[in-house]
């Protein structure tokens, strides 16, 4: 069982857009770098495709995986967030469940 989760994974990176195959560089370290993001960014979609936190708040949806993408982007361009803020917001409890429908 834990084989077929690797593989699922290795393969939803290797040709579900996140470009894993591609050699974007030479450099081992740069290299070591690309992948730990690619991990990261991976770990963000599934999150944000199984969770019912985005749902909940936003029952509509985005449109698009890219449209999604966009708007993150925005929003961290132009949010500015005080120390106040952010302690306030860490403060907060808030759960995350995963749909298993």
């Amino acid at each position: 069982m834990r084989w077929k989760i690797e593989n699922e994974g290795f393969n939803v990176q290797k040709k579900g857009g996140y470009e894993l195959e591609h050699a974007y560089t030479n450099h081992p370290n740069s290299a070591k770098v690309f992948y730990l993001l690619l991990q990261i960014a991976h770990l963000l979609a599934q999150l944000l495709y199984k969770a019912t936190l985005l749902k909940r708040d936003f029952p509509g949806g985005f449109g698009s995986t890219k449209n999604l993408a966009f708007r993150l982007l925005e929003a961290w361009r132009n949010a500015r967030m005080v120390q106040e803020d952010i302690t306030a917001t860490l403060q907060k409890r808030f759960q995350i469940c995963f749909d298993s429908s």
